[in-house]
């Protein structure tokens, strides 16, 4: 049985990464937080992952905009914005 409760999903095609973003039902009855965490598995995408000498981690995840978009990371197109300009 799974403890996971969905928040926003998409299956992999070929041509998108699929995601599942959710959260543990079990995290408030273990920790006794108001607020839990919540988790995000993407599905074929590139991941650039650096560790610390400290032991924590940095991840670099490539997206698709389209994807970015589904996940509400950045404006739906159309909605008067434009592209974002990565920063320099």
């Amino acid at each position: 049985m799974s403890t996971k409760a969905s928040i926003k999903w998409r299956d992999r095609t070929a041509s998108q990464p699929g995601f599942h973003l959710y959260f543990d039902v079990l995290d408030d009855l273990v920790d006794g937080r108001n607020e839990t965490a919540v988790y995000l598995r993407l599905d074929g995408v590139a991941v650039h992952l650096e560790t610390t000498r400290d032991g924590d981690a940095s991840v670099t995840v490539e997206l698709p905009q389209e994807t970015a978009r589904a996940l509400g990371l950045i404006p739906d197109a159309g909605i008067g914005s434009e592209s974002p300009t990565p920063p320099r």
